[in-house]
Parts: structure tokens; sequence; C-alpha cells
């Protein structure tokens, strides 16, 4: 059997990702900002506008990670437009659970991390939901740090995000350097 391979999303994706996200909040609903009944609510052509745009755009892209054919993974990452410095934010985050442990979710990150890099982002951001050791360790491990930003999590009211970065100005731990 082969490991599993990253890969950017093709264009006529649309499909498949609507399945891997809604997959994606079934399992841990209270790790994305939307719920699932508003992705399943998302017409057919959002998830082809997505797809096309993150596999042939500058501004953002979504790694898929698969093996034997079967999607097991994501990330993505986006030019903030509210951030003036060219920073980008690392979205979407997401790897089955049979595959947690595998190093698989690093891999995730470092490829959203390089794309950023070849950007020229200085930085990178991401939201994660407090109390999710599991993200929070991985994300600590990459390089990220708290910035003290916190807010509330759109999709599950009372619960809260909190802010994290990674300079890319900096080798960090278990990132490619600059």
């Amino acid at each position: 059997m082969q490991p599993p391979r990253i890969r950017r999303i093709r264009a006529d994706e649309g499909p498949a990702l609507r399945a891997l996200r809604l997959e994606a909040i079934a399992d841990t609903p209270t790790a994305f900002g939307s719920t699932l009944a508003e992705t399943e609510a998302r017409p057919v052509d959002y998830w082809q506008a997505r797809a096309q745009s993150a596999a042939d755009g500058h501004d953002n892209v979504l790694f898929v990670a698969e093996e034997n054919g079967s999607w097991i993974g994501l990330a993505g990452g986006y030019l903030d437009d509210e951030r003036s410095d060219g920073s980008v934010d690392l979205i979407s985050m997401w790897v089955h659970p049979a595959y947690r442990g595998r190093g698989l979710g690093r891999q995730l990150v470092q490829r959203v991390v390089g794309w950023a890099r070849e950007r020229g982002a200085p930085r990178v951001f991401l939201w994660v939901t407090e109390g999710n050791e599991a993200a929070e360790v991985l994300y600590e491990r990459c390089g990220f740090r708290d910035t003290g930003g916190r807010q509330a999590l759109p999709s599950h009211a009372g619960m809260r995000e909190r802010e994290m970065e990674l300079l890319l100005t900096e080798a960090a731990p278990g990132m490619p350097p600059t």
C-alpha cells in the first residue's frame, strides 16, 4: 500500500470537496465556523467555484490528502484582504480520524505554509477552537504561537476560538526554512 499523497485540488473536484467538507464537519463540528446544515445548503455552484478558484487562483489554495483514491484530509489557505501585509490564513484543516497521529496533519500544514512562502507572505494565521487540544498541539509543533486574539466560534454559541500565527521569516520547528 502506498502512503497518502498530498496534492492541490483540481478544478473539477467540487463534488468531492463538498463530500469531504461534510464528513469533516460531521466528525468535528466544533472545529469549523460553519454548521453541517449551512454546509449542506450551499449550492453545487458554490463547491464548483471553490474548487476552481483553489485550483487555478493565486489568492487561495486547497490541498487534499488521498489514499487509494479516497480523500482523507484537507487544508487550505487564502490571502486575507483584511491583512494589509499579504499574510495568509490557514483554513479548513481536517484529517480523517483513522489517519490522525501519523504526521499527515503536519504535512498538510507544511503544504499551505509552503504556498504562503511562495507568495512572499510574512505570516500565516489560523483560528483554533479553544479546548481542541489535538489541533492546538499540532499547530504549536508546527511553530504557531498564540497572538492573544480571541473571537466567538460562529457555528457554536458560547464557544471561542484563539488566533495563532507563524512568522515565516523564522525557521519554525517542523517547518521547512525560508
